[in-house]
């Protein structure tokens, strides 16, 4: 039980002279003193905290008779309720406060240049702990890249949270080598999309289109990133971010697959009809037929239209 009280602010010392007053009706100064190993001044210091804060009481019988000095615990239930109140007021004073903080922070930085707008993260640990930042202070929507390799069952508390915050999830997932397990695990999660794009370049995160975090590498733990602030460069991020998803496909229960339109797409493009050809065929639009021939791409992990039609015959599907 080390520690146990650690939160509420109590001096060195004083936790464990409490907790071992809560094991005996009753306690001497010098008792203290011989069990803890500290002068009778540190002792009597220890025990002042404690009484001002009513967690310690000297015992009246012997208190008011000029002999030894004999404490008394009082009874956690009112005594640490009241102090565990003050500390929850002291930190919702506190949090009040940090959006303000949190203005000046940014503000004293708008003009600052680049070195304002990027800051760069040169380990797994830092990496991790600004996009855990990023995730508790998203508000409405988080964007994310992800690519191989996945990583699959993994406990994300941060990300749990802010779904239940409400905070929307869009990711961008390359299809290559992409889990069945993963996409199962986010078919299961209310709130969040993913769609499948063949060429994402990087991981990354953009919490409320304010603040973004991206790799600079493709490892499994990623050991260089950047933090990138409101800017131009964000900007660009954001577009780049908007039209890839505009034209990412929805992640399938069954990757690999091809749904009816899809494949009397497939079936026209590896005919030779362009795209305005295939509109009229089949009375769509040609944004429709665009969307459909992107999710072939994606289910024959194509790059382009003739490798698209090349493993289409190579699998029999045309």
């Amino acid at each position: 039980m080390s520690r146990a009280l650690s939160g509420l602010g109590m001096p060195e010392g004083a936790e464990a002279i409490y907790l071992s007053m809560l094991e005996r009706p009753t306690t001497t100064t010098a008792d203290l003193v011989a069990e803890t190993g500290r002068t009778e001044e540190e002792v009597s210091g220890l025990l002042a905290w404690l009484r001002a804060r009513g967690l310690v009481l000297k015992a009246n019988s012997l208190a008011l008779s000029g002999g030894a000095h004999v404490w008394a615990a009082a009874d956690p239930a009112h005594a640490l309720h009241e102090l565990v109140r003050r500390r929850e007021d002291e930190l919702h004073r506190i949090r009040g406060v940090l959006p303000d903080l949190r203005e000046r922070f940014h503000r004293s930085r708008e003009d600052d240049g680049a070195e304002g707008v990027l800051e760069s993260l040169d380990s797994w640990e830092d990496i991790g702990n600004r996009y855990h930042q990023l995730l508790q202070e998203a508000r409405q929507e988080v964007l994310m890249w992800d690519h191989a390799p996945y990583v699959v069952g993994a406990n994300a508390p941060k990300e749990y949270a802010a779904l239940d915050r409400g905070v929307r999830f869009h990711v961008l997932c390359d299809p290559r080598d992409l889990p069945t397990e993963l996409i199962a695990e986010f078919a299961e999660l209310r709130g969040l999309q993913a769609r499948l794009h063949p060429d994402v370049p990087f991981r990354g995160a953009i919490a409320d289109r304010r603040l973004c975090v991206i790799t600079m590498d493709r490892e499994s733990q990623n050991d260089r990133a950047l933090l990138i602030r409101p800017s131009p460069l964000l900007d660009g991020l954001l577009m780049l971010f908007d039209t890839c998803w505009s034209r990412a496909v929805p992640m399938k229960a069954r990757p690999g697959t091809l749904d009816e339109p899809e494949r009397e797409v497939l079936t026209l493009l590896a005919a030779g009809l362009k795209d305005e050809a295939i509109a009229r065929q089949l009375d769509i639009t040609t944004r429709t037929v665009r969307r459909r021939v992107q999710a072939v791409l994606v289910a024959l992990n194509a790059k382009s239209r003739f490798h698209a039609g090349v493993e289409a015959i190579r699998r029999g599907w045309v």
